[in-house]
C-alpha cells in the first residue's frame, strides 16, 4: 500500500475512534442525569454522532483518495456538529455541560484541517453555533459567553500552530529522508516517490538516463575520498544545469546516477543527455544510457534495466575502442 494512502487512512481511522469517544462520553452524561429533561432526544442526537464516527472508522480501510477522505471527514465533522448543538440547545443553552462539545469540537478541527482559511472557517461555524445556543437557549450571564468563546479561540490559535509545526517538522523530515545527503539528489527512495508522481494520460515519456562516472575509483585512489566526494557534487550541480524545469536527477550508488525527464520524446531525450554529457565532462569522463517510455518500458525497473544495459554497452565500446599498450 502507497505510504501516503496508510497515513491517511490512519488519520481518519484516529479521527472517527476521536467523534466516536467524545459521543460515548456525552452518551454516558446523559445517563447519568436521566432525570434531567429531553434525555432521549440528546441521546438520539448523540447516538447519531456515535454511528457517524463508527461508519468513518469503517470507511477508513477503503479511502484511497484525499477527496474522498476529506468528504468523509466532512461528513462527520458535519453531523457531530448538529448533535453537538442540539445537545446543547435541549440541555439548558450555553451554560449547560453539553456545551463542552463545541471545545472538543474546536480542538478537532484545529488539529486535523490541513489548511488554515478552511480551519478559519470551519471554526467561526462551531463558534456561530455556540453563540445562536446562546441566544435561543436559556438565558445565562454574558460574561459566561464571553469566556467561552475567548477559551475556544485560545484552543484554536495553540492547537492549529502545534498542528502546523508538526506537519511543517513531518514535511522536512520525508524531505530529508529522500534526498541523498551528501549530494543533494534525490535517491532512491525519492526516485521512487518522484516517479509516482509522474502525470500520465498518453503524454510523451517519461525518458531516463543512467549515468556512471569514468574511473571513479582512480580519483578516490589517488586524490582521497573528500575530492571523490566534491567530483560527486559538482557532477549533480552540472546535471542539473543542464536540466529541464520539472526534471528530476536521483544518486543511487556510489558514482551512479538516475535522470528522470518528464514529457520527453526520443529526440528531447537525445538532446537532454548530449548537453549533460558536455557539462559533466567539463569535471570528470561519463557514459550515460537511455530509455523512453513506452518503447522501452513502462515502470521505472524497466526504463531503468534498458538505460543501464545501455551504459554498460558505451562503456564497453569505449574501451574496446581505446588504444592499447
Amino acid at each position: 500500500m502507497d505510504d501516503r494512502v496508510h497515513r491517511r487512512r490512519r488519520r481518519m481511522l484516529l479521527s472517527a475512534a476521536l467523534h466516536v469517544v467524545s459521543h460515548a462520553m456525552a452518551i454516558g452524561y446523559c445517563l447519568t442525569t436521566l432525570h434531567e429533561p429531553n434525555r432521549a432526544l440528546m441521546l438520539t442526537a448523540y447516538g447519531c454522532g456515535m454511528a457517524s464516527g463508527l461508519a468513518g472508522i469503517w470507511a477508513a480501510r477503503t479511502v484511497t483518495t484525499k477527496a474522498s477522505g476529506y468528504r468523509v471527514s466532512f461528513t462527520i465533522l458535519l453531523i457531530a456538529l448538529v448533535a453537538v448543538t442540539l445537545g446543547a440547545y435541549w440541555d439548558g443553552g450555553a451554560a449547560s455541560p453539553a456545551a463542552l462539545g463545541f471545545v472538543t469540537t474546536t480542538v478537532f478541527v484545529a488539529n486535523y484541517t490541513p489548511r488554515l482559511p478552511l480551519t478559519m472557517a470551519l471554526e467561526a461555524v462551531i463558534i456561530g453555533a455556540y453563540l445562536a445556543v446562546a441566544v435561543t437557549g436559556q438565558p445565562t450571564r454574558p460574561g459566561h459567553v464571553f469566556l467561552y468563546v475567548a477559551g475556544m479561540l485560545v484552543l484554536v490559535s495553540v492547537c492549529s500552530t502545534q498542528a502546523r509545526m508538526l506537519a511543517r517538522q513531518r514535511c522536512q523530515l520525508r524531505t530529508l529522508a529522500a534526498l541523498d545527503p551528501l549530494t543533494g539528489a534525490l535517491n532512491r527512495r525519492g526516485l521512487a516517490d518522484f516517479a509516482r508522481e509522474l502525470p500520465g494520460g498518453g503524454r510523451p515519456g517519461p525518458s531516463l538516463l543512467c549515468l556512471d562516472l569514468d574511473d571513479f575509483k582512480l580519483v578516490n585512489d589517488r586524490l582521497g575520498h573528500a575530492a571523490g566526494d566534491e567530483l560527486l557534487q559538482r557532477t549533480v550541480a552540472a546535471v542539473r544545469g543542464a536540466l529541464r524545469d520539472g526534471d528530476a536527477v536521483a544518486r543511487v550508488g556510489g558514482d551512479e546516477f538516475v535522470v528522470v525527464l518528464v514529457d520527453a520524446d526520443a529526440a528531447t531525450t537525445e538532446t537532454v543527455r548530449t548537453r549533460i554529457g558536455a557539462a559533466v565532462r567539463h569535471h570528470t569522463g561519463v557514459s550515460i544510457g537511455a530509455a523512453t517510455a513506452p518503447q522501452d518500458g513502462n515502470t521505472l525497473e524497466a526504463l531503468m534495466q534498458v538505460a543501464d544495459q545501455r551504459l554498460y554497452r558505451v562503456k564497453h565500446d569505449r574501451h574496446r575502442a581505446a588504444p592499447r599498450g
